[in-house]
């Protein structure tokens, strides 16, 4: 249970430092700059520590759930979490480039943390595994509505936001731009994303769910 509970804090300090972020750096605008932007500005290295307990709430929900589980979905689902978590742990280490570069003039660092945040994907494909999970346990059944409808919120606004982001970036050549206003609708993807995860640890918790 101790992973669990670990998971849970390193999500609410991670959404603490995000809000917090937003009044220390008024120089980033969340209309349409992403978060990792707040990682090259004032008290850049706050946002290094978030992407850091982000990374730390995925892996040890992840391997609570290989540990715990006996079937294969939620171990495919600890496992997709535990590949998540590398992102976000790198995200920490590898700061993005300012905004305004273009493709070609990224420096190594920008290029793996754009790689890096990729792997949120495998965090949003985890949550069908697991969330299977409360449907299927009888154990887990009392949380099984709110785990799918917290599911559904998550696969909704991650499409939402690659929607978004096609109609508005395909006419400013694939750069973020003032004119592509996805700032907060990648926030929103971003903290729905933590919200998952410690409503998942919290319910785990609640139930005394083990092998």
């Amino acid at each position: 249970m101790k992973k669990l509970t670990i998971s849970k804090i390193g999500v609410i300090v991670f959404i603490i430092i995000l809000f917090i972020l937003h009044f220390v750096n008024t120089s980033v605008n969340p209309k349409w700059q992403p978060i990792s932007v707040y990682a090259i500005g004032t008290a850049g290295w706050l946002m290094n520590i978030a992407f850091f307990l982000l990374g730390i709430s995925f892996l040890t929900l992840g391997l609570y759930l290989i540990k715990n589980f006996p079937k294969t979905g939620a171990k495919v689902g600890g496992i997709l979490l535990i590949l998540a978590s590398l992102g976000n742990f790198l995200a920490s280490i590898f700061n993005t480039d300012p905004i305004s570069t273009l493709p070609d003039q990224m420096t190594m660092s920008g290029q793996i943390h754009n790689s890096a945040a990729g792997l949120l994907g495998f965090m949003i494909l985890a949550t069908v595994f697991i969330a299977f999970q409360f449907i299927k346990r009888e154990q887990l059944k009392p949380f099984g509505k709110n785990m799918l409808v917290l599911t559904v919120i998550l696969w909704g606004s991650e499409l939402a936001l690659i929607v978004t982001m096609g109609i508005y970036m395909s006419e400013t050549n694939g750069m973020i731009t003032p004119e592509t206003p996805i700032g907060w609708l990648g926030r929103v993807v971003i903290v729905i994303c933590a919200i998952w995860v410690w409503a998942c640890a919290n319910y785990l918790q609640k139930s005394n769910f083990k092998n």
